[in-house]
């Protein structure tokens, strides 16, 4: 069988893999928690602000940082290697970014090295002198797969022209690849100067370090590129380096530029600036007159509003499946009220101020009513009369918007409105909203509470939790929402924070809904009282209502079961009524007379060793194309009109995309066609980089209950891993482990599939815009295509075993092999991490879209209970 190689360079934190080539370029690596570079960041360290320097960190990832450069180096300080520990701990615990470890000490690098949990990039190594620091930090490289950047610095000190640069580098690449290290490792930074002195030694410097980046590439196409841009800057006025820095970059991409070290908030998009600001930065870069200095000065220090920049509004069309249409006679809320129930979001912007206007007028103030509409209609700031425009849009929002979401959370719970319907209202309502902001005088005016969110730790589903953010944002609630694999630390940081008024907690397995129980016993213990919102497909009333109730002393702040993201609402809504003290009675009432459910056991009283299983193994046992060979499949390989044959529509459109209810029947035709769309919609804007990995083993059944796999480790020596499976406890006591031979040899197989960390993105990023539905529609396609690939890949399996009947895969997690931590088994063998699946600490796999299995030949396997 022909080897297919997938090898894409990747760092990782203890929460997030990140492939190196990013598409489209620059990987951007956050400058700003830099002692040497940041006063702010050096003013953290010497004040040992370490929650400062998290906030700094999570700031830059927020502005668009993929990592984070770390540098904690300070003349006044002489505890830089502790430091440093420190501080990569706390960011490895709560911040999702890769590192960049950045010092001159090669001893500081290998600390942090130790500490971090993934694998970040060393900042730096070069040649300079005896090249003791090339020969320090490669072995480090080595130990722990680390790339570095590598600085084109030889023994005669910086490389300033091109050839130099390209020299310098070739040096680099050969010592390194000699020692084994991979060319993927060395991240070469040309090295950029500035070019705000007007020297004659550095008049071309920029233009040289852009050749340098074009040569490199093409010498060392395997090795990336890198520069610390804003080199090129340094000393100019800090709008002349905002503009010269982003034109720059420009150009430095189109010359091969793979990374950059930057701050991503001070980048303009080359797009938005204008060609006379091109023009000037662009003298300058290529030095194509000898006034381009001083007339970039002159020009920026005189135009401190150039060019202001914004974000273009997307726009596009949805199809609309209403039969009702609005009266033209009826009020602006009403209008208001009726677009959202009916999913009509074009316009409600309008109608919103309408009924603002209107509220005004109706309280015989008709001149601040026409003030409004004339400004609304200039699109210009209204000022004065603030109190009564306050007012007029509280009313609005309380009395229209507010009630009209609670007819869509109605119609939901009694079965007339389909979720992804429910997303769109939720839509019509967030437009609504953002518009009526602007006439309040305090945003904490409109809100009914605060609630802090996320999905535990270990834990990388999200979907359920963005439900619910969505239905409580929609609904007036305030929601900080910390995403996903959330350390409890975290948690409590932003409770006191923002002083809010509940927690939310999301998991969706059981072993990471373990998190609830640790959460619950450190409020406990800290006295902390705040009531608690727990939800999930792994949870359910009994084990929530166990938690509250501890051991007989109830936690009385309240721990409340939410099976849906409305049950959340209602929950949210008691709370901060009126009627709290009243509900919270009825709630510990409940929970005071509530008992734990016995469960029969009489079916395991027998000795399970002596009961001798009907299954018989396979004698006649199938040949695999060959043993301990991972089979690695990429996008390419992988055609997705294949594997959507695959496709359950019925999982897809009653799972994922909610089609339930009265309305179900209905819209069968509609999902076809939607269906159809999203397909297109994939293909054509590349959403989903499925990869695969499959391999087959030697093994043997062991024990009673237990599979020993035979395999060569990294360096092909035999090696052995035993998984252990539950018995069932019905009448045939089933076992995985029964269906193979403890007498020979038998033959097993595994595979793990995944709809790549891409798709992931674009959910997030469409959610944060406010496409709720399609962000919905498109995980919902993802999980199912997910499915579907590993019924492709088994379907591959059993074509190479010849199997014409058998193969079941028993994805963990399951009944049958229900202990998700023998992911790292699995890892072991096949090593998926190379194909962008990497594991949680609780074993889950990361990104979300992926499962693995084991895949069984014997022909009467099934699939059972416990």
């Amino acid at each position: 069988m022909k080897k297919i190689y997938n090898e894409k360079p990747k760092v990782s934190s203890a929460l997030a893999s990140l492939e190196l080539h990013q598409n489209p370029r620059p990987l951007i690596i956050g400058e700003r928690l830099n002692s040497q570079g940041s006063k702010k960041a050096k003013k953290m360290v010497l004040e040992n602000d370490f929650d400062g320097l998290i906030e700094l960190a999570r700031y830059q990832v927020e502005d668009g940082a993929h990592c984070l450069d770390v540098c904690v180096a300070t003349t006044e300080r002489s505890d830089e290697q502790d430091f440093m520990q420190k501080l990569v701990k706390r960011l490895s615990l709560e911040i999702e970014a890769p590192l960049v470890i950045d010092s001159t000490d090669s001893k500081v690098i290998a600390t942090a090295l130790k500490q971090i949990p993934g694998v970040p990039i060393i900042n730096s190594i070069n040649l300079e002198g005896d090249g003791s620091r090339f020969d320090d930090i490669t072995p480090l490289m080595k130990k722990y797969g680390a790339p570095a950047v590598s600085m084109c610095i030889g023994q005669k000190g910086m490389a300033k022209t091109s050839q130099e640069k390209l020299e310098v580098a070739g040096i680099l690449h050969d010592k390194a690849i000699d020692l084994g290290l991979k060319p993927w490792q060395l991240i070469f930074d040309v090295l950029t100067f500035t070019l705000a002195t007007g020297e004659e030694e550095y008049i071309e410097s920029a233009a040289h370090t852009l050749e340098g980046i074009k040569l490199v590439k093409e010498k060392y196409p395997k090795s990336l590129t890198t520069l610390g841009l804003s080199n090129v800057s340094f000393g100019l006025p800090p709008l002349a380096r905002k503009y010269l820095n982003s034109v720059f970059l420009y150009h430095a991409i189109k010359s091969g530029l793979d990374s950059v070290i930057i701050n991503p908030k001070d980048i303009i998009p080359y797009p938005q600036i204008n060609s006379k600001e091109k023009g000037i930065c662009e003298d300058l870069i290529f030095n194509n007159k000898s006034s381009a200095l001083s007339e970039l000065i002159t020009y920026f220090s005189s135009n401190d509003t150039v060019n202001s920049t914004g974000t273009a509004a997307s726009t596009g069309t949805q199809k609309q499946n209403n039969l009702m249409e609005m009266d033209a006679s009826w009020d602006a809320g009403k209008k208001c009220y009726f677009r959202i129930v009916n999913r009509l979001k074009d316009g409600i912007e309008n109608d919103v101020v309408l009924s603002i206007s209107e509220r005004i007028a109706s309280k015989d103030d008709f001149s601040i009513s026409e003030v409004l509409l004339e400004n609304y209609t200039k699109r210009t700031t209204l000022s004065g009369n603030k109190e009564k425009l306050h007012e007029a849009a509280v009313e609005t929002l309380n009395e229209v918007l507010l009630p009209a979401m609670k007819e869509v959370g109605d119609k939901f719970g009694a079965g007339e409105l389909i979720l992804p319907f429910v997303l769109k209202s939720a839509e019509c309502m967030k437009a609504a909203v953002l518009e009526l902001e602007k006439y309040l005088i305090k945003q904490e005016g409109i809100s009914k509470g605060k609630i802090v969110l996320c999905t535990v730790y270990g834990d990388v589903h999200d979907i359920g939790k963005n439900l619910v953010k969505t239905i409580l944002v929609n609904n007036g609630y305030e929601v900080f929402d910390l995403g996903k694999q959330v350390p409890i630390p975290s948690i409590v940081n932003k409770i006191k924070e923002v002083n809010a008024d509940a927690v939310g907690l999301s998991a969706l397995l059981v072993s990471t809904s373990k998190q609830m129980q640790l959460f619950s016993e450190f409020l406990r213990e800290n006295k902390m009282n705040i009531p608690v919102l727990c939800g999930g497909a792994a949870i359910n009333s009994d084990y929530i209502n166990r938690i509250a109730k501890g051991d007989g002393n109830i936690y009385k702040a309240g721990i409340f079961y939410c099976k849906t993201a409305f049950e959340g609402l209602k929950v949210m809504n008691n709370l901060m009524s009126g009627s709290k003290e009243e509900y919270m009675n009825k709630w510990l009432e409940k929970l005071s007379s509530w008992k734990e459910r016995k469960y029969n056991e009489a079916s395991n009283a027998q000795d399970l060793s002596n009961i001798l299983s009907n299954v018989k193994p396979v004698r006649d046992k199938p040949v695999p194309p060959k043993f301990n060979f991972v089979t690695r499949l990429e996008n390419k390989d992988l055609p997705l009109k294949e594997i959507w044959q695959y496709l359950n529509k019925k999982s897809l459109f009653v799972l994922s995309w909610g089609l339930r209810g009265k309305k179900s029947s209905e819209l069968r035709e509609e999902y076809e066609e939607l269906l159809r769309e999203w397909k297109i919609k994939v293909v054509e804007e590349n959403l989903f980089d499925p990869h695969a990995v499959y391999s087959y083993f030697r093994c043997r059944k062991v024990g009673n209950n237990s599979l020993l796999v035979k395999y060569h480790d990294d360096n092909q020596i035999d090696s052995e891993l035993t998984f252990e499976f539950p018995r069932s406890s019905n009448l045939t006591h089933l076992c995985l482990a029964d269906y193979f031979d403890s007498e020979s040899d038998d033959v097993v197989a595994f595979q793990s599939v995944t709809m790549g960390n891409k798709v992931t993105e674009i959910i997030d990023e469409w959610n944060k815009q406010g496409r709720y539905t399609d962000a919905y529609y498109l995980h919902g396609l993802a999980v199912e295509t997910t499915e579907a690939l590993a019924d492709w890949v088994n379907y591959r399996i059993k074509k190479e075993l010849m199997l014409k009947v058998g193969g079941l895969r028993y994805s963990w997690g399951y009944p049958s092999c229900p202990d998700i931590t023998q992911h790292f088994m699995v890892w072991k063998l096949m090593n998926p991490s190379i194909s962008g699946m990497t594991l949680t600490e609780s074993g889950q796999i990361d990104p979300e879209f992926s499962t693995a299995a084991i895949v069984v030949h014997n022909p009467v396997a099934q699939y059972f209970t416990l």
